[in-house]
């Protein structure tokens, strides 16, 4: 896991957010050729979901599904004001802690008003007006993004913070102090890009907060291992089996890899560490990658190691230690993760390639011990199932307060005396946690409320309303072990950002397995 220490620097410039929220007109017959929709959750398919609005903001069942329900509806509504409205859209959220209200930005509020009159459950939406759309503000960053950068190697990173209805450029110090130093190329594993010179970049970063619409802060960054290397290793006992697929035990007999299941990853010094699986993921085209399949995990799990012992799981060698192209495997947050390739093409057809229904991340929970019930509500015993993953969310549209879920192998020895003691601390168990995403920290990364602990690392994040991956775990805002307690806040590498990168790495694409690219 990866502890951040969050330092903004004072904004340049604040762009100050005008007027009041705005009530929509209630009572009005939904206008058809907005295209009105309203989703139906099935109430078992969202169980983890409903329990976490239900345990958090004490409403009933009935009230945390409405509260779904609405989000469904906003991702939609979202997609059309993004498409047919972009003068006037500049955003939206769902403010969980004031009685679940959607609340929409706008720069007109007659200008979306015939499409929040559409909405089944419009008398919980209210608009606010606002200087600048969201389509103004993504054209500046990528504007910014052609002179300044923006990718792993850059030293600043344009970002819009809707919220605050501006850009911010994350001014990345500790990358210049690793160019300047020499250990640019041994720290992020990648050779660097040609960019603009450094008179260009301040002359359009100097062009934008002149105008207004952009505000300086610095992006920290931190790094610890897994665990620390003093600890002594515990034994471990390979090849266990529960009678089905536990995140730390696990093996073919119960079906295919799938995300949330642990990577035992050797270091350096001889002790094991422990991250998650994120995502089962394809390539498709080129000649090198065409058709392989990967695993998706954090790059700070392997970035600088040099051992090259297979990862396993449960004792079964399954994965290489590294990526085979530089550019798949990246640790500079918001860029960390790597794709990790099977061993051979057989340990891919062992592991995978046999098995329909590779789109899938596990859900698993287990009440007792010191674990907060509230994050676990398993009922009277221990339950595992799939969940199904149908396509992605690009970061854009991952908005604050949508509720999403995550699965981590984060564990300690104590509680799992036969698995590596990943250093989550004594009462802290593996398995499927749910909250919702708060207003984003960074600009860069999904920031939530869920609770983490180390070994949970590349775990994945990932939506119950519509079966949609959402990012891999990056790392904590603060450094916590044990069981989970109040103020919860880690942060998550979106998968478009992943996309972003890797698209025609070696002629290739790399995505998601999902039903229809499985």
């Amino acid at each position: 896991m990866r502890p951040r220490i969050l330092a903004l620097a004072a904004a340049v410039l604040t762009m100050i957010l005008c007027a009041t929220w705005a009530q929509a007109a209630p009572g009005t017959a939904a206008d058809d050729t907005q295209g009105a929709r309203h989703t139906r959750l099935d109430p078992d398919a969202v169980r983890e979901s409903v329990a976490y609005l239900k345990e958090t903001y004490h409403v009933s069942d009935a009230e945390a599904l409405r509260r779904l329900q609405l989000q469904a509806d906003a991702q939609i509504l979202d997609k059309k004001l993004r498409k047919e409205r972009p003068g006037a859209y500049a955003g939206m959220w769902l403010d969980q802690d004031h009685g679940g209200v959607l609340r929409v930005l706008t720069t007109s509020g007659s200008a979306v008003a015939p499409y929040i009159r559409a909405l089944a459950d419009r008398s919980h939406v209210r608009t606010r007006t606002v200087t600048h759309s969201r389509a103004e503000l993504d054209g500046i960053v990528s504007r910014l993004e052609r002179t300044v950068g923006g990718g792993p190697d850059s030293l600043f990173i344009p970002a819009v913070s809707m919220m605050e209805n501006k850009v911010v450029l994350w001014r990345r110090d500790w990358v210049a102090d690793a160019k300047r130093s020499g250990t640019w190329n041994k720290l992020s594993n990648l050779t660097g890009r040609p960019a603009a010179t450094a008179a260009a970049r301040t002359d359009a970063v100097a062009h934008e907060l002149a105008r207004g619409r952009a505000a300086l802060a610095a992006q920290p960054r931190g790094l610890v291992e897994e665990r620390r290397l003093d600890q002594p290793q515990q034994a471990f006992t390979p090849y266990v089996d529960w009678g089905y697929c536990h995140p730390l035990y696990c093996s073919t007999k119960y079906g295919p890899m799938r995300g949330g299941l642990r990577l035992n990853i050797k270091r350096d010094n001889g002790t094991w560490g422990g991250c998650t699986s994120g995502f089962n993921i394809r390539s498709k085209g080129g000649t090198t990658y065409n058709n392989w399949a990967w695993v998706l995990t954090a790059g700070h799990c392997v970035a600088g190691k040099t051992n090259n012992t297979y990862i396993n799981h449960n004792g079964y060698p399954i994965l290489k230690q590294h990526a085979p192209n530089a550019a798949l495997e990246v640790n500079s947050y918001p860029y960390d993760f790597v794709m990790l390739p099977y061993i051979s093409g057989s340990y891919s057809q062992t592991w995978l390639d046999n098995f329909s229904g590779k789109n899938r991340v596990m859900k698993y929970c287990r009440n007792g011990g010191q674990d907060s019930d509230s994050d676990t509500p398993c009922g009277t015993q221990a339950t595992t199932a799939d969940q199904w993953i149908t396509g992605y969310h690009n970061f854009s549209e991952i908005n604050p307060g949508w509720v999403a879920c995550a699965t981590g192998t984060g564990s300690d020895s104590s509680n799992y005396p036969e698995s590596y003691d990943s250093g989550a601390g004594d009462g802290y168990l593996v398995g499927t946690r749910c909250g919702k995403v708060i207003s984003p920290k960074d600009g860069v990364g999904i920031w939530t409320d869920i609770c983490a602990r180390k070994g949970d690392s590349g775990g994945p994040l990932f939506s119950q309303i519509d079966k949609t991956a959402y990012g891999i775990l990056e790392g904590s805002y603060q450094s916590r072990t044990g069981p989970c307690y109040s103020g919860e806040i880690n942060n998550y590498v979106p998968i478009s950002t992943i996309y972003r990168y890797t698209d025609n790495v070696a002629g290739a694409t790399y995505r998601v397995i999902t039903s229809s690219t499985g």
